[in-house]
């Protein structure tokens, strides 16, 4: 009797240390819940949402009161909540917040964007970030404060673990997502996205609405194939690692799979930045590996073991990778683009020297006075004036009227075509209201490129397309440094990072302010674009951002920002490799997410910061700070 009563108090004894140890693991993972719905639920929230504009919202957009905003809007509400949520569990949970020297490099990142902010020249733009980007200042602190809650309320392997599955579980989703649309099958186009993508009221308002993003190619969730290979660039890295060093079979299964399907997402996707992001990073990896696995003093009979298991699945991946994409035609395949941009890149140029506004079309536009504007166009001078009658007049370079048009009380001209020496010439005149008439210049008919004017009070002004004057000894001919005659490189990022670059040494210590890239890149450069060979359709795009997240980081916070922040990532990278040579998962984890950044960063390279992925990686940032605080102790 007193056997079985003994027997039944040591079951009874487990049964609560188990219950114990379940609650607990319970309660860990509540702890970084905030963190878990960053990594795994912000890509997926796309809704609807009717932004009305104003001010330089709407001055320097594309003419639109109202924008729609799928991407963006949710997100950053999403962030808002989600980041107060991680800090409410910091301080509740955490006995003891931990310190870092990261903490020196994480403040001086937001006291420079901070310092930004309060000197733009658009606080509400810095403040709350421009239209379908929302990466203004109170975003940037939210990732600070992202990571800082990360290092403090991740304290396990398991919650790490945690972190990797539902990032995983994410990932996959999104690659079958992304490998459907390949196929023609986007979930995007359905009824049933439509219905939770958009509100029944304002379907009910807008009954001919069609959900169109893309066709032939991959995007995922973040509506541009880029962005999903910038994504991929990081999250192949984490997969294929897991898969590598995991010592549960089933567990190296997923992985591998969750890799595989990340594959051909990013064979739909197309994209260059994730294509170098990937490459770049396992050649990382590979080190990372041959530091903890060859270079550690390991017996030699484990070393054909080790090559099998390590170092076989990443020579695979590195051959699968080109041999899939080597399938895909020449013209839109990422690698032959590299091969081709990378020589065109070190070619000399012939533009050295020229007179860009000989290049033409456009030759020269003059604001004579206030009612007059010169156009040479293809070296015919003419031009264009509005006298006091409200008349619009055409005048050839002999002062002869060629055409006129009574101005107000056009409230929706059909235009008018006229025949000017050896080109059609098409003109059309919107009532804006408020005595404010549009003018489409068409000096083109057959292939619809046009200059935009408007008349203000009388006054006539050479435009952007949204309607914004134009400084025309400013605007039309901008600085530049480099890619000369290398505009097309990397579908146009030639010509934006020429343009940038210059942009970033005038905003050295203070930056113009988050998401203000839009106010400070010149959008009506004409001469530098057609010099350029851009096509014309190209020079009425607004250019919002970069293309490129380095350059995005030293413009909106300023250079000496970027070289902080480069620093610090640099040397977290540099000791979370040192820290793998140690024994201990912890130490080769935190030296995978360091191949995982790399990757992201390289990708960066052709991609800016969003708010469907800069936040996880913030998280994979804190991760690897805690990492290395747990090495050292």
């Amino acid at each position: 009797m007193v056997s079985t009563s003994k027997k039944r108090l040591n079951n009874d004894t487990r049964i609560n240390q188990n219950a114990l140890k379940t609650s607990h693991i319970y309660f860990d993972l509540f702890k970084i819940l905030p963190l878990l719905l960053i990594v795994g639920i912000l890509p997926f929230i796309i809704r609807l949402k009717l932004v009305p504009l104003e001010g330089p919202f709407y001055e320097f957009w594309n003419g639109q009161s109202i924008n729609p905003d799928f991407f963006t809007y949710y997100k950053q509400i999403f962030i808002y909540v989600v980041t107060a949520w991680a800090l409410l569990h910091t301080f509740l949970f955490t006995k003891k917040i931990k310190f870092t020297k990261a903490y020196y490099f994480m403040g001086a990142y937001g006291f420079l964007v901070i310092l930004s902010t309060i000197f733009s020249k658009y606080p509400q733009i810095a403040l709350h970030g421009f239209n379908e980007r929302r990466e203004g200042m109170w975003i940037i602190l939210c990732y600070l404060l992202l990571m800082f809650s990360t290092i403090n309320l991740v304290e396990t392997e398991k919650q790490i673990k945690a972190i990797i599955y539902t990032l995983g579980a994410s990932g996959a989703i999104i690659s079958l997502i992304s490998i459907f649309q390949y196929f023609g099958m986007d979930i995007f186009t359905t009824e049933f996205a439509k219905n939770i993508m958009i509100s029944s009221e304002i379907q009910s308002q807008v009954k001919d609405f069609n959900i169109k993003f893309g066709e032939k190619y991959s995007y995922g969730v973040f509506y541009n194939p880029n962005y999903l290979g910038g994504y991929i660039s990081f999250y192949a890295l984490l997969m294929l690692s897991f898969a590598i060093i995991s010592n549960n079979i089933r567990e190296r299964a997923l992985f591998a799979v969750f890799f595989i399907l990340s594959m051909f997402a990013l064979y739909g996707s197309r994209s260059e930045a994730g294509v170098l992001g990937i490459v770049g990073a396992i050649g990382l990896l590979i080190l990372v590996f041959t530091a903890r696995y060859i270079i550690k003093d390991k017996p030699k009979e484990e070393h054909k073991k080790l090559l099998l298991t390590r170092f076989l699945p990443i020579l695979l991946s590195l051959i699968i990778l080109p041999v899939s994409l080597s399938y895909i035609p020449i013209s839109d395949n990422p690698l032959t683009r590299i091969r081709t941009e990378a020589v065109t890149l070190f070619q000399p140029s012939d533009l050295k020297g020229k007179d860009y506004k000989e290049i033409g079309p456009i030759n020269d536009i003059k604001q004579i006075d206030e009612k007059t504007i010169e156009l040479k166009i293809y070296g015919k001078v003419t031009r264009l004036n509005v006298d006091k009658d409200m008349n619009l007049n055409l005048i050839d370079d002999n002062h002869k009227l060629l055409f006129n048009l009574k101005i107000e009380g056009e409230k929706q001209s059909s235009g008018h075509i006229l025949g000017i020496t050896e080109y059609p010439c098409y003109i059309n005149i919107v009532d804006k209201g408020n005595s404010n008439y549009s003018i489409h210049y068409y000096y083109n008919d057959r292939t619809w490129e046009k200059l935009d004017f408007l008349v203000s009070n009388g006054e006539l002004s050479f435009t952007t397309p949204s309607f914004r004057k134009v400084d025309i000894q400013k605007d039309l001919y901008a600085k530049h440094i480099g890619f000369e005659e290398r505009g097309k490189l990397a579908s146009g990022r030639g010509y934006i990072w020429s343009r940038s670059i210059p942009l970033v040494f005038s905003n050295i210590i203070v930056g113009s302010g988050q998401d203000t890239f839009i106010t400070e890149f010149p959008q009506y450069d004409i001469f530098g674009r057609q010099a350029e060979n851009m096509p014309q359709y190209y020079w009425n795009i607004l250019t919002d951002k970069p293309h490129n997240t380095f350059i995005q980081i030293g413009i909106h916070s300023g250079l000496i920002s970027l070289l902080i922040l480069l620093t610090g990532i640099v040397l977290l990278i540099f000791k979370s490799i040192k820290s793998s040579l140690n024994e201990g998962n912890i130490n080769i984890t935190i030296a995978i997410f360091s191949s995982a950044i790399l990757g992201f960063l390289l990708s960066s390279v052709f991609n800016d910061s969003i708010l469907a992925i800069t936040p996880m990686i913030y998280i994979l940032l804190g991760i690897n700070v805690l990492g290395i605080i747990k090495s050292n102790n």
